[in-house]
């Protein structure tokens, strides 16, 4: 398959930075594909590009995509790294990279007349939405996001609908208990709320039992890690206490989702987080930060039994396709997530009902509704 023309533009993310689109023409028409910009990143990830400095490297490279022809979307991306010649795509960008694979499959798509998901057609699913609520961090709430997700799921548009009328819910909580809360939101869209851990988990055990709903944290804890312990507002955890603090909530909450609750290169306390929390989903982020590798190596430990999966952690869609096919192989579940700097793009839908992803990490208001949108038509044309 041979492509027209491809151009390139710098557009806003919802953060109000820069970043990129890629837009393809065929004979069968136009496909567009953004790339997301994350707030704070592993030192795992792919490189990304300044956007200025992308866009002058498409202008160089711009060429072989218009004389080369591809038979799939593996073809395109072998020949990424045929072009970079380095595992993190130090050379043209992991930003680029992604941006340029993610518009080639969904012109294989639309060459063959199918949505991106039926394209995939891997193990079609309709992923449980995972939903940021409210969050803080940096001198507002410890943790870095407070999350709702359904305790079952009889459809996304039931399971949706539920979370959005908990986080109104909590909107009004909080504006009870927090005298700082005025509904202000972060990036994300979740409320900003300076209340202490445990006193927005007592209003939202509350909430979530109201509407069939479990909790989860988003603990970020690379951040908190100052080499030696975890640095809270209030106190310092050694790695042992860190444990015993995480586990004390499960135990005392109705929480049954944890990211990120160790460092990104404690694969060891996540192991015993995980052995300890069995019924739990104990989930790597920056741990593994979409690596096969990394992964392969979580695996080896049992370290989590949950790994969240960005495509813009890694470069191509089809390293993304190879993670969440190693992490289903070694029944680790799968969570596609958004990032804190959004596009307008839908793919990550797209990737979690055709890959047959277990979870959809995403918000629940502001710009974070066109994905949310996107699952529910997804869903319609699946049952």
């Amino acid at each position: 398959m041979k492509v027209k023309d491809l151009r390139i533009r710098e557009i806003l993310a919802t953060n109000s930075q820069k970043t990129i689109e890629v837009e393809i023409e065929t004979g069968k028409g136009k496909v567009k594909a953004s790339v997301p910009i994350g707030t704070s990143r592993s030192r795992y990830e792919v490189v990304y590009l300044p956007v200025e400095e992308a866009v002058k490297k498409f202008s160089d490279i711009k060429r072989h995509f218009l004389s080369q022809s591809f038979t799939d979307v593996e073809d395109f991306d072998n020949f990424l790294r045929i072009l970079d010649k380095t595992s993190d795509f130090k050379q043209i960008g992991g930003n680029l990279a992604l941006a340029l694979s993610s518009a080639f499959l969904k012109v294989f798509a639309l060459e063959e007349g199918k949505e991106v998901f039926e394209f995939l057609s891997k193990e079609q699913a309709v992923p449980l939405p995972v939903c940021n609520v409210a969050g803080g961090w940096k001198d507002q709430s410890d943790v870095q996001e407070f999350l709702l997700l359904p305790a079952r799921q009889n459809s996304f548009l039931d399971s949706v609908s539920n979370i959005s009328a908990a986080y109104e819910q909590l909107g009004m909580k909080l504006k009870e208990k927090d005298k700082n809360f005025n509904f202000g939101k972060n990036i994300e869209s979740a409320w900003l709320t300076s209340l202490q851990l445990e006193k927005v988990l007592e209003i939202l055990a509350e909430i979530a039992d109201e509407n069939l709903l479990k909790i989860g944290l988003d603990l970020a804890a690379s951040q908190l890690w100052n080499g030696k312990h975890y640095v809270y507002r209030s106190e310092s955890l050694t790695t042992s206490d860190q444990l015993n603090f995480i586990a004390d909530l499960a135990k005392n909450y109705p929480i049954g989702y944890i990211e990120d609750p160790f460092h990104e290169d404690d694969f060891i306390s996540f192991s015993t987080l995980t052995n300890r929390l069995k019924k739990k989903l104990v989930v790597g982020d920056d741990l593994f930060s979409s690596n096969l590798s990394r992964l392969q190596y979580g695996i080896s430990y049992k370290s989590a039994n949950g790994i969240i999966v960005k495509p813009s952690q890694i470069g191509t869609i089809t390293d993304t396709i190879k993670i969440v096919e190693e992490a289903k192989k070694n029944e680790i579940k799968t969570i596609i997530s958004h990032r804190s700097g959004e596009t307008d793009d839908n793919l990550i839908c797209h990737l979690a009902a055709g890959l047959g992803c277990d979870y959809i990490k995403l918000g629940v208001s502001g710009e974070r509704i066109v994905k949310i949108n996107e699952m529910i038509r997804i869903e319609e044309k699946l049952i």
